[in-house]
Order: structure tokens, then sequence, then C-alpha cells
């Protein structure tokens, strides 16, 4: 069959699933997001995207935005082509895009896995079923609804496909290629590297020469595979950055102890049970936030490959040699990532619990070996013993998902669906084992199981009893773009505003394009440290969640620390008595309050204290330690270390021996007194901030957003190294009188990785000049 002729049959097969699957969202009816479970589509995917959109069409790519909370680095942007291909239609198309996006990656993982089967199998019956089957795997319905986990779906085979095409000596050029692309196209690092040494391993193993084999990864895979990750620096450098600049590395929340205490951990025997009735969809536990596994939907394993090819796998126990051997290393695979949480603790990076990607690893090993037993069924016919011994095995998997606590856990409706597919699957086998299904009609027969299999199980996990997104049940249209523009029609400063709702979540600036406080990112280490040493955010250790610090709020009823973090304009859905919010518009439900004590971005702090001072006051209860802290923060600058020469020292002794506290004293002429001396802005960008500065007394400019490597400051035309202020903060130590001062912003890494990218592409050239005719 030619290559055309069956990437068209492919084609016209998945969209054969695809326009009945997905007809309310192509159609318009719906958007392809969610508010359940799966609600990151819509308060973190979709805001992510649209902010991309209005920020790029407004100053082209920086790597910092001030609309992520109090300011972030953006080098994770560079890591998700398909976020950009979302963001090509600008922010108000992102919504209605997003289907199609999705589709494009179901139909390209498709292909990419027929491009794999074409090296492996000569059947095109075997390649057009498998590539079907992956394109509607359970991984991809499910976790790929998720932006950041789907792309990997399209990459993995690809990869594949340029090792096994270079180990037969198809060219060099290919797997570095493909490594980088899937590098920028969204395959996080870590994950990417596990998955091809386990790759190697696998290579090797099954191998008919393993010490050949050995050699050739050794001496040919390996260095190419490291040329594609030099050749994608110019932004795996920058993201890599990003990731160790997080909380969850370089924080309190470091969690890469956990992959070295509890990767070789047997896992509990509840979750290996969980694990197990996942073979059959993690549907069998229910769909959405209806699912009661492990964790959640999302993070839950899911190894679903369809019940035919599950229902076919026993054929290869009276297969050859090497079926064989393949049959038994794949098993015992299989058992080594169900038993130790070795594997998925490293595909996370952070050693954090859940499964994700690593879940694909194992959809992969399982379909190449369905399709290896359905190789050998189409050449042999079916083995009737090994056909009940498949039967017996699914079967056995059902028994396992209904025992125990988890039994009245297993959704019936599609426990009944697949019994009834492994059924038809049966009777199909039989009359190809007895002869009475023609042998051109098989290999039909076996692909309209796989069609039938999408329609009846891949369609609920996107339609039943889920919360979808609709374009009238858009709750980011609220009201709250109309009083925006009614701030800024009135007042065209650079200032921070922030409400007292959430219209959908904490990521709504993104959407609504403010620049707020509150955030859904992932967040530098500073950014988390100031929202745990004000008590805004609980420390690592009261946490449960390992990923707690991509929420980070804002100040809410602490008005001094909204003040301090220059929130000048607050919007209401009901009254507010703060002092010094003044309402001063209403309108579509809401009130708009400007706040007289907002503090511009930058202010000089003549007074201070170190860190070890200010977390005395965790001493108090809650509440009163946060009093505490807030005056302190509006009357001083806390530092990790002294610095004499920029400030009086904060006396802590008369604060806390104070018989009455006084919002005059210690809040509002402590703020005139700020405002008088904070930087009035002359330019203001995402990278580039200047301004002056006139202080009477020596102190430390503390600007409200978060300290970070990639801004280089200059006072008077002079480099100065700026320094933690306020647990995270920046900080920039001046001397009495009038100053310039200019902050610019270049990406960390980027210059760094353009030069090795340049490298990198260079000796890709070199390869391609010395091996022309490959």
């Amino acid at each position: 069959m030619s290559k055309i002729k069956i990437v068209l049959i492919l084609l016209g097969l998945q969209l054969l699933a695809i326009v009945p699957m997905f007809w309310r969202f192509l159609s318009g009816d719906a958007y392809f997001a969610y508010t359940d479970i799966g609600s990151d589509t819509f308060t973190a995917f979709t805001p992510i995207a649209q902010h991309i959109a209005r920020t790029v069409a407004q100053e082209g790519y920086s790597g910092w935005s001030f609309g992520i909370g109090l300011g972030s680095a953006t080098a994770l942007w560079l890591g998700d082509v398909f976020m950009w291909l979302n963001a090509l239609g600008g922010p108000d198309n992102v919504l209605p895009l997003r289907i199609w996006v999705y589709v494009l990656k179901l139909v390209l993982g498709g292909m990419a896995m027929l491009a794999l089967l074409r090296l492996w199998f000569q059947s095109g019956a075997v390649q057009v079923t498998g590539a079907l089957a992956y394109t509607f795997c359970g991984y991809v319905v499910i976790n790929g609804q998720w932006d950041s986990e789907a792309a990997v779906f399209i990459l993995l085979p690809l990869i594949l496909w340029a090792i096994v095409r270079q180990l037969r000596g198809g060219g060099w050029l290919a797997l570095p290629l493909v490594v980088a692309l899937a590098l920028v196209c969204g395959s996080f690092f870590v994950s990417l590297g596990v998955f091809l040494a386990l790759t190697g391993v696998a290579f090797v193993v099954l191998s008919d020469d393993p010490r050949a084999m050995l050699k050739a990864w050794v001496t040919r895979i390996a260095p190419l595979m490291a040329l594609g990750f030099v050749m994608a620096a110019p932004a795996l450098l920058p993201m890599m950055l990003q990731f160790l600049d997080g909380s969850r590395v370089s924080g309190g929340q470091n969690l890469f102890d956990k992959l070295l205490s509890q990767g070789l951990s047997v896992t509990d025997l509840s979750l290996i049970q969980v694990q197990l009735g996942s073979l059959l969809h993690k549907d069998i536990f229910g769909v959405g936030s209806a699912y009661r596994g492990y964790w959640n939907y999302l993070e839950g394993p899911g190894f679903y490959i369809g019940v035919m090819p599950l229902l076919l796998m026993a054929q290869l126990a009276r297969g050859s040699t090497q079926e064989r051997r393949a049959l038994y290393w794949g098993l015992a695979a299989l058992a080594a990532y169900i038993v130790l949480p070795v594997f998925r603790l490293a595909a996370m990076g952070f050693a954090a619990p859940y499964f994700r990607v690593s879940t694909l690893w194992v959809t992969l090993l399982l379909l190449l070996l369905a399709l290896l037993a359905l190789q050998r069924v189409l050449r042999d016919g079916v083995d009737t013993r090994m056909l009940w011994a498949g039967i017996a095995c699914f079967a056995m998997l059902l028994i396992v998902a209904n025992l125990g606590e988890l039994g009245p856990r297993v959704w019936t409706a599609h426990v009944v669906k697949l019994i009834g597919l492994a059924l038809l699957t049966a009777v199909v086998l039989v009359l190809a084992q007895r002869r009475l299904l023609p042998a051109a009609a098989r290999p039909p027969a076996l692909i309209a199981l796989v069609l039938l299999d999408a329609l009846l199980v891949a369609r609920s996990s996107y339609l039943e009893g889920r919360q979808i997104v609709t374009p009238l049940n858009n709750a980011y249209q609220d009201g709250t773009v109309q009083a925006l523009q009614t701030v800024r029609n009135n007042d065209p400063g650079v200032y921070r505003i922030e409400k007292s709702y959430r219209s959908v979540s904490l990521a709504d600036a993104l959407v609504q394009d403010y620049r707020g406080v509150a955030s859904y990112s992932f967040h530098s280490k500073a950014a988390a440290d100031f929202q745990v040493a004000t008590g805004l955010i609980p420390p690592p250790e009261q946490s449960p969640a390992v990923n707690y610090t991509n929420w980070l709020p804002d100040p809410g009823p602490r008005f001094m620390l909204q003040s301090l973090l220059g929130v000048k304009y607050l919007i209401s859905r009901a009254p507010l008595a703060w002092p010094g919010f003044t309402p001063v518009s209403n309108g579509h439900g809401l009130t708009i309050y400007r706040n007289d004590f907002a503090l511009p971005l930058g202010v000089v702090q003549t007074r201070q204290l170190t860190r070890t001072q200010f977390d005395s006051l965790n001493q108090f209860e809650p509440k009163r330690a946060e009093i505490f802290k807030d005056i302190v923060l509006m009357n001083a600058v806390v530092l990790d270390q002294a610095l004499p020469a920029y400030g009086e020292p904060f006396d802590l002794g008369v604060l806390l021996g104070a018989s009455a506290l006084t919002l005059d004293a210690n809040y509002f002429q402590p703020a005139r007194d700020l405002q008088s001396r904070g930087l009035q802005l002359t330019a203001f960008s995402n990278t580039h901030l200047a301004g002056t500065v006139n202080t009477p007394q020596a102190g430390v400019l503390v600007l409200s957003m978060p300290l970070h490597r990639g801004w280089q400051v200059r006072v008077d035309g002079q480099d100065v190294k700026p320094v933690s202020a306020d647990m995270g903060l920046t900080g920039i130590p001046l001397a009495a009188g009038q100053h310039q001062v200019a902050l610019d912003y270049q990406l960390p890494g980027l210059r760094v990785g353009l030069m090795l990218g340049a490298l990198g592409w260079g000796l890709l050239v070199l390869i391609g000049f010395k091996k022309p005719h490959e």
C-alpha cells in the first residue's frame, strides 16, 4: 500500500471519529474547556494563551511579564509551540481555537505513530489499526485535555521513528531535529531525558546482539540526541533556569530528595490495584470530577489502548522466540512500573506524585506489543487457547478493579461498554479463526472494532457529566472588563488593580488584562517566599499539595499590604470599609475603589530590620502576627543581612511594646512619606523601567516585584547589584540625594543558549555536508 494511500485512509478514519465526537465543540456550541477537575483548560491554559496573544502583539516576546502576579519570567512560554499556535488568532479567539489545536494534535499523533509503524510492520492493516488506536488512546483522550500534556503524544513516536531510522542507516539528521523539536513543542526536558534513557535500555535488552546495540547507542544514538538538546538550547536553557528558580526546586519545596528516598519503595497495594484497573481506562473509576481512582482524573494512572489490542496481546505467548521475549520483557517492565514509583517520580522531575506523561510510556509499550500480536494473528491466524487466555486476563482485570473499596467506585456503564466490545472482538476473532470471516474482510473488521471503541469509550471522557464552558457561561465576561476600562479612562498611570472576587481563577488578570497581585502560574522562589513570609500562604510543611505555590493570592482585607504592593484601585461586588479606599465609580454590579495610600512601584525605606527579627513575629497568634508584619513592612525594609550604611535600625521592641496601635502613626503617615520619596517612572515596559527618586536619607529602594537575576540595575549610570528586600522583593541600596534609576531585563540563559544553539545547528550542517547521501 502506497504511503499517500495509507495516510489518506488513516486521516479518513480519524475524521470519521473526530467529527461526531467533537461536533459540539467544532460547531461553536461549546468551547473545549472545562470548569470541573479539568478546569486548568479554562483557568490556566486559556489565560496564558490570551496573555501571549496580547503581550506579543504589543511588544513582542520579552521574557518577563508584569501581568503574572507581581511579575514573572516567561521562559516556559518557549517550550510549547502549540500554545503559540492557539494564540495566533488573538486573545478573543483563543477559546474557539482550542478544539482545532487539539484535533490537530490528535491527527498529528496518529500520523507520527503511522510513520513509526511503517518502519516496524509491513502490513498496512497493522499500521492503520495501530495508528488509529493510538489516536484515541486513554492518555491523549484524558491527559491530553491539558495543553501541556498533549504535544508529547506526537513527539515520542517521532523520536522512536528517528531512532529506528538511524539504526537502520536511514540518516543522521532526523534524530537531532526531532529531539530539538520535542523540546520546543511541549516535552519537559527531564521526562524526555528519562524516556530516552529507558528507550535505550529497551533496545539493548530486546536486541539479538545486545553488545552491538549498546555500542550503537553509545557511539551514534546518544550523541545525536545530545546534539538535539544543544540545538534546542535557545529555548531549553532559559526554561531550565526558570525551573531551577522555582520554589519546588530551590526553595522550601525542594522535592528531589523524594526521588531518592521513595523511588525504590514498593507502591502500596491500593495504588497497584488502581493501576491494574486503569489498564481498562481511567473512566472505569468515573469521568471528570466523578473520578475516584487515584489523586484526580488528570493526574491518576491510565494506560488504555483499546479492548481489541488488549485481548490480542496473549497471542505472543505462542509466537516466535523474539516475540515471546518481547512479551515477557514488556510484562516485566510493566510490573516494575506498577510496583516501583521511581519511574513516575523521575518523569515529573520534582518527584511529584503524579502519573501524567509516564503513563504514555506504558501506553506505547502495550500498544507495540499488541500490534506485534496483531501482526502474528494476520499472518498465522488466531490461537484459540491464547484468545481464551486474553479474555481471562481481561476478566481478571475487571475483577481486580471491583475488589474492596474500589468496587463501589467502578462506573458500571463503562464496564458494560468494555464487556460489549470484548464480546464483539471475541466473535470477530473466532469467526476469523474458523475461516467464516473471509481473509480480505479481517483487517477492515479489526479496524472497525478500533473505530467503534473510540466512539463508545473516548467520547464519554469529553462529554459524560463534564462541566463544559460555552459562550453563554464564560465567567470571565462579568463586567470586570468594563470596570477596568473606566479605571484606565480616568487614570492612565502605572499601578496595580485587584478585585475582591474571582471571575474564574487567580489568573483572571491574564484574560481581563490588568496588572494585579494574585496569580496562578509556576512561580519563582522569591515570589513564593514573599507570600510565605507575610502569611498569605502557608509554609511547605503545612501544605499537603506539592504544587501549592502555583496559587498565589492577593492580600485581601490586609489593606496595608495592598498599599505596599501598589494596588491603587480595587473592584468589588460588595461594599468595602477599608481605610483609605474611596468609592469612585459604580456599574455592572461592581464598585471601583481608589486606594489613596497605594505606594508607587518603588519606594525608599530608610529604616531596616533583619529577616530573623521579622520571623520572630510568628510567635504571635496568626491575626496579631499579620498586623505586626504589615506595620513593619510599611515602616521598614526587611533584609537578609543588615546594611548599616543604608538606613537606621527599626526598633521592633517599640512596636511590640506599644499600648495602642494607631493607623495614623503606623500607616497613614508612613504611607504619605513613602509616596513622597517614591520612584517617579519615566519609562515602563516588561523589559525596561526608568525613573527618578529623591531621598533625604540613605536607604533601600524597594520595588514591589520579585528579585530576579534577569534584571540589570543601574543607578546614575553605574551598575548596582540588587539585594533581596522584604523576603523576595527587589531592593536597591541608595545614598541620600536624587538618583536616576534604570532596570533592563534580559532573559537568563538566552544569550548562552543562542550561542549553544548556533553551535548545535552548525554541527548539524557539517553532518549534512559530510553525509549528503543520507
